[in-house]
């Protein structure tokens, strides 16, 4: 897809159907649930692009690449199946990071600070350390 395609794109129509894979509900329930199973440096990332897609600065193209991360996140049908131990989660984390690590630089302060209160929140004050891009 062209970026003139994509700017091209109505979000609301697009993400119509999304609905039934991805919800906030359906992903603050699930990364809740299995937090402990990934690494903290994949929870902090998933809540700064769950709190990026709230923020109406992001663009229409970081916003499809964040509900196509978050979506695979909590769609029951991945590629490794969740209920694998120790490797469950694995894809999840990767497809979390890599699509962190290509947006970081266009996210807030603000989001960030969203992230890590949440974090805090859940887990108590995590390592410093996770925060650093």
């Amino acid at each position: 897809m062209t970026e003139k395609e994509i700017q091209q794109l109505d979000l609301q129509t697009t993400t119509e159907d999304m609905d039934k894979h991805y919800s906030d509900t359906k992903f603050l329930n699930k990364l809740k649930k299995t937090g402990g199973k990934l690494a903290e440096k994949a929870i902090y990332a998933s809540l700064v692009l769950f709190y990026a897609l709230q923020s109406p600065e992001v663009p229409k193209k970081s916003r499809m690449l964040i509900l196509g991360a978050l979506g695979y996140f909590i769609f029951p049908v991945d590629l490794l199946p969740d209920f694998l131990p120790a490797v469950g989660f694995t894809d999840d984390a990767f497809i979390i990071i890599a699509a962190f690590g290509k947006l970081i630089g266009a996210i807030n302060e603000e989001t960030k600070e969203k992230a890590r209160k949440r974090m805090e929140k859940w887990f108590g004050k995590p390592n410093e350390s996770i925060y650093e891009e």
